[in-house]
């Protein structure tokens, strides 16, 4: 018997240690959205409303806030892993909304939108067609 409790006195510090190995730590992960506006001469986007909804819907939203684009990246990180519905709103200039799903991986994933061209009022530079005195070709006349 004593040999019982010397070898449960001896396994009893191990123990702790290897139920601590056993706990799960919530994995996070990254995500890169690149809004491509090479059609605006890649003009910085001033600012970005993101949206993640889980895609499971088990969740209300995740992030929900403002977003300071840098360099026309909106990097997200700390992020739990799966899939999410993700709506991201420009503000400024390029006033744009796109909607997609992503999935957040612990490397990262990287989604490119890309924003339409957008023209500017140029005074002075606008041209207006001539009007037309032709009223043979007008619908009026056709009249059955």
């Amino acid at each position: 018997m004593k040999k019982f409790y010397a070898y449960a006195i001896l396994v009893l510090p191990i123990l702790p240690i290897n139920a601590g190995a056993q706990r799960d730590t919530p994995q996070k992960g990254r995500v890169v959205f690149k809004l491509d506006n090479s059609k605006n001469n890649n003009e910085p986007v001033e600012i970005a409303y993101v949206i993640l909804d889980k895609y499971d819907l088990t969740g209300a939203g995740f992030v929900k806030k403002k977003i300071d684009v840098a360099d026309n990246k909106i990097v997200l990180e700390n992020l739990p892993l799966g899939k999410y519905y993700a709506d991201i709103y420009t503000k400024g200039f390029y006033q744009q909304h796109f909607y997609t799903v992503i999935k957040v991986t612990q490397k990262g994933k990287n989604y490119i939108f890309k924003l339409d061209e957008i023209g500017f009022y140029i005074p002075g530079a606008v041209v207006i067609p001539r009007e037309s005195d032709d009223y043979s070709k007008k619908s009026v006349v056709f009249m059955k």
